[in-house]
């Protein structure tokens, strides 16, 4: 493993071919914003695909774990040496992670979607958690637990869906059951999953929250009405949706936010998918279209509550558009939007909205570095300021990006 360390000063300008940004508005987005650092922590991530932050070891520093597709890798990186060890060797086309105590010990267990093909959507998509053993530094083969097999298990993530306190899992496979190219069109099931009380030894219960979407790529959990219970946005073939449970689990609405990218399959609808918040205090959803696509694209909404959000596109130049997540880098109440893609040329951008012309500036972060495939974004370091994890597939990289502040 290499580490490798630069100063990203002003960040490189990069005029992408295709970009709806001009170089003057990036240059007026770099003014007064803040700066990073980009530490390389492996270059040797063959096939990287997904990245998580949680604190693996219990010492009160975000780690961050990062798998990998194939060959199939599940490994974390010790916070701030970021020296690396292995979760398990016993898997292979890993696809997705998501962190959480579930057994109640007080340290952090996590979920792995596995065995994935999305040209066999009738078999794999082995899901399992990993048992943490206390001593993750010596011990570099946790206990592995099976949770349940859904074909193309996808995307997992974690979020009290039903408010009663406690953490669901979620299970977004990609395709539904029997689905071929290039249509994909059967419905796949989106389940739920209670932890029972005895996760190593009981089964796990699902519930399909939904059955009506096809090629799912993006999922985000949200407290869209300030509840305090997670919901559910999702990207798909179906475009933008927001989900929203009840007390039962059972979904009580789907509202559709964004209809997508319209036009032949499979290059419809939306990929990726979060909501932000613009200097107005107005929420905003951003996405990246089609499935795999080219345009980073931003919804807000209308007068009409009951109406399709406006739809905005802010970049029309990606290459296969893998990854995005939005967060206030620069803590001054607004939301960025951080997206990359994963074919040459490579890049990953923050999107930063200006009030005063009302329109979105894009900054490069890293012109040609990584082929973007996961993000993370968390405040690493305990400056106060959010800094950013990516996972670069074609370019086999785990790289953090350390947030200066300045």
């Amino acid at each position: 493993m290499r580490r490798i360390g630069s100063t990203i000063h002003g960040f490189r300008l990069f005029i992408l071919f295709g970009s709806l940004l001009t170089a003057c508005q990036i240059a007026d987005a770099q003014r007064g914003f803040v700066s990073f650092t980009r530490i390389t922590l492996d270059d040797t991530m063959q096939g990287g695909y997904g990245v998580e932050i949680a604190d693996i070891d219990t010492d009160g520093l975000p780690d961050i774990v990062a798998l990998s597709t194939n060959p199939g890798r599940f490994v974390w990186y010790k916070n701030p040496s970021w020296e690396r060890f292995t979760i398990t060797t016993r898997t292979d086309r890993n696809i997705a992670t998501a962190a959480n105590d579930i057994d109640g010990d007080g340290d952090v267990d996590l979920v792995l979607a596995s065995e994935f093909a999305l040209n066999r959507s009738t078999e794999g998509g082995a899901v399992h958690w990993f048992e943490n053993p206390g001593n993750p530094t010596e011990n570099q083969e946790w206990a592995m637990h099976l949770i349940d097999a859904i074909p193309t298990s996808h995307r997992v993530k974690w979020g009290d869906i039903n408010g009663d306190g406690r953490k669901e899992l979620l299970d977004l496979p990609i395709i539904g059951v029997g689905a071929t190219a290039p249509l994909y069109d059967v419905n796949l099931e989106f389940t739920g999953y209670l932890i029972p009380q005895d996760p190593t030894r009981e089964p796990w219960t699902g519930i399909v929250l939904d059955n009506t979407m096809q090629m799912a790529h993006g999922i985000r959990l949200v407290d869209w009405d300030h509840d305090n219970r997670s919901d559910i946005l999702t990207a798909s073939f179906q475009g933008v949706q927001l989900f929203q449970l009840g007390h039962d689990g059972q979904m009580i609405s789907r509202r559709q936010i964004g209809a997508g990218m319209s036009g032949e399959r499979p290059a419809i609808g939306s990929s990726e998918v979060d909501m932000g918040v613009l200097p107005s205090g107005q929420r905003f959803v951003a996405a990246i279209e089609p499935w795999h696509g080219n345009e980073v694209v931003v919804y807000t909404a209308t007068a009409d509550p009951d109406a399709l959000w406006n739809r905005e596109v802010i970049e029309a130049g990606f290459v296969g558009g893998h990854a995005l997540l939005t967060a206030d880098l620069n803590n001054d109440g607004a939301d960025e939007i951080v997206a990359g893609h994963r074919s040459e040329p490579y890049n990953l951008f923050i999107y930063r909205y200006d009030a005063r012309d009302a329109e979105w500036n894009r900054i490069d972060l890293d012109a040609g570095g990584i082929g973007l495939a996961g993000l993370a974004i968390e405040d690493i370091n305990g400056d106060g300021f959010k800094d950013i994890v990516g996972i670069g597939t074609g370019t086999h990289n785990v790289v953090y990006y350390e947030n200066s502040g300045t």
